[in-house]
């Protein structure tokens, strides 16, 4: 794996507590260059507080190019609809799970999204990837505009290789086995929101992850499908509790914090980080080819928006459905501790039976 290109890498993220997994991954990884952060409000986080955390987030890592990564802020409100996260999830969010960020980043952040977003494209003499871990808003807003904007539309099409997005599921209707939604596991004892059949980045804006599919850009969505099969356990906090480095050490607090610590082993699962792997790794997990649309109605009573839909007329996603949850556990630990380079298959099995002997 040492060998791996340089992959040059836009985020777009909402903050939550497996963002900054998904994040911390990257920026340690020896093959990414991360060289812009986008924060939506459309998620976990809200926006002012979304921003000033990842800002603040990126001193952890010591490094002064890290710490000037452009963060710039983007939309608060969904594309289309209102739905939204509960309260004590982005209360939780916004106090950054009451894990400590060594210092102020002096480096202001940004609140012009698209344009950023433009720029950055326009002044490259490289392609990016670009991981959406927050929802389609962001990116589904820069699409819109190019369907009016050539110009747009011709740099998207020339400077972006891939867009990888943690999002969706497909139901046991389309393919065996299916995932379910997880909208209501969320929301507690006393549910406000119908929809038994969504993922909640599609649900928060199903309109802006049409646009992202039908953009004419490769998608790999990282879907529950794939990520159901890596919860996040015990073992595994444990063994990055023992990392001895301050950005394990935050991760760890946030894992145990009162509001991610009851899901640890239970309902929480590698959502945002396996999405991270896909773009470093995409051969520990399973794609499969699919034309999707997204189902955009919206029913109160029996609400179905936010579906994938397989449909021949539909834009093609290719859709993971598997995964090697061994392998891509090892890989993040590998990872965050510092050693990517290391992270052969070799060692990385030789990890895995040390772990199972524990």
């Amino acid at each position: 794996m040492s060998v791996q290109s340089l992959k040059h890498l836009l985020i777009d993220t909402d903050v939550d507590f497996d963002d900054y997994m998904a994040i911390s991954y990257l920026l340690k990884h020896h093959a990414v260059k991360v060289e812009g952060i986008t924060v939506t409000g459309v998620g976990a986080v809200h926006l002012s507080h979304g921003a000033e955390n990842i800002s603040n987030y990126l001193t952890l890592f010591d490094d002064p190019e890290i710490a000037r990564i452009p963060v710039v802020a983007g939309f608060q409100r969904p594309m289309l609809y209102s739905n939204t996260f509960p309260f004590e999830t982005r209360q939780a969010a916004d106090h950054h799970y009451d894990a400590e960020f060594p210092r102020k980043n002096p480096n202001p952040t940004r609140a012009d999204t698209l344009a950023f977003l433009r720029e950055t494209l326009e002044k490259s003499d490289h392609k990016f990837t670009v991981l959406m871990i927050g929802g389609g808003t962001t990116w589904g807003h820069l699409f819109q505009h190019a369907e009016t904007d050539n110009a747009l539309k011709n740099l998207l099409l020339r400077k972006v290789e891939r867009i990888v997005m943690m999002g969706g599921n497909l139901l046991s209707e389309y393919v065996k086995p299916g995932a379910a939604g997880n909208i209501i596991d969320a929301l507690g004892d006393a549910p406000y929101y119908t929809n038994q059949v969504a993922e909640w980045n599609i649900f928060l804006d199903p309109l802006a992850a049409q646009y992202v599919f039908d953009g004419g850009i490769p998608v790999q969505l990282v879907a529950l499908n794939a990520c159901n099969q890596i919860p996040l356990t015990q073992n595994f906090l444990y063994q990055l509790s023992r990392i001895s480095n301050p950005v394990a050490q935050f991760l760890t607090q946030v894992l145990q914090s009162s509001t991610i610590a009851p899901g640890i082993g239970h309902y929480l699962y590698f959502w945002d980080p396996l999405a991270a792997v896909a773009i470093t790794d995409p051969q520990f997990l399973q794609f499969t080819r699919y034309s999707l649309k997204v189902e955009q109605a919206l029913n109160e009573e029996q609400d179905t928006s936010g579906k994938l839909l397989p449909n021949s007329a539909g834009a093609p996603v290719d859709v993971a459905l598997g995964a090697s949850p061994g392998f891509v556990t090892s890989l993040y630990l590998y990872t965050i501790a510092g050693n990517s380079v290391g992270a052969t298959v070799e060692n990385m099995a030789a990890a895995m039976e040390q772990s199972a002997d524990k």
